[in-house]
């Protein structure tokens, strides 16, 4: 999905600078809201080698809403065509709470005996730093317009685990977004956008390391995708 994300981008992008000159248009600068739907639908894997053996399966569908808030800067061309960039400083849960498991842990590495000891794990993974590339591109009049941008986003997994429990990083996740809007100008220097945007972003992939048993290879796969309302006042000059 990346690579065909970042050759629609591209392609669009081209079109963007050939359809104009660059030095017919303005600098737009501006904050947003937005009212966003998460939603992450995710699988645990367990695998173990030698005497003790595990390959047992978790899996979950989480969702959470937010409201966050951006700032963004724009060229817009004379055409109507804008090419810009947005950034959303703050963090948002993917779950609306905190997913809690219990594991009683029967070897651990360097152990003979059996340890029946009992875990406890908790987990609630956010998502922080989303910055977008994007191209607007106008529909049928000067208002209304589709959108179309290639994202990234942080994944934390923000997890608590007890000892020998084995731990999850981070991640960094590529997406594509497209969605459509209606804008207006209520002065010849400010701008008012109301937009439904949509982004389905790569597949992610994590392996747990730390665990009681050395063999041990946990591994974390989720589709994560999100929509939001958004509207945005900004300034041309």
């Amino acid at each position: 999905m990346k690579k065909i994300s970042i050759s629609i981008f591209s392609i669009l992008f081209a079109l963007v600078l050939t359809s104009t000159k660059l030095s017919a248009g303005s600098i737009g600068l501006g904050v947003s809201g937005s009212y966003m739907s998460i939603e992450a639908d995710g699988k645990e894997t367990s695998g173990t080698t030698g005497s003790e053996t595990d390959t047992s399966t978790n899996t979950k569908a989480v969702d959470n809403n937010v409201i966050i808030a951006g700032i963004y800067a724009e060229y817009v061309l004379d055409n109507g065509f804008a090419i810009g960039i947005e950034s959303v400083p703050g963090s948002a849960d993917v779950s609306d709470r905190v997913l809690t498991r219990q594991d009683t842990v029967l070897s651990k590495t360097g152990t003979d005996t059996t340890t029946g000891v009992t875990r406890n794990f908790k987990a609630n993974a956010e998502v922080e730093d989303y910055f977008n590339y994007y191209i607007e591109v106008p529909l049928f009049s000067e208002n209304l317009f589709a959108k179309v941008g290639y994202t990234e986003i942080d994944v934390n997994t923000n997890e608590v685990a007890s000892e020998n429990g084995g731990n999850y990083g981070n991640a960094t996740l590529d997406g594509f977004m497209y969605g459509i809007g209606y804008k207006t100008k209520p002065t010849d220097s400010t701008k008012i956008k109301f937009a439904y945007e949509a982004t389905d972003f790569d597949t992610l992939s994590l392996t747990s390391s730390g665990n009681s048993v050395a063999s041990e290879t946990n591994k974390i796969t989720a589709d994560l995708d999100t929509w939001a309302v958004k509207v945005s006042f900004g300034f041309e000059f």
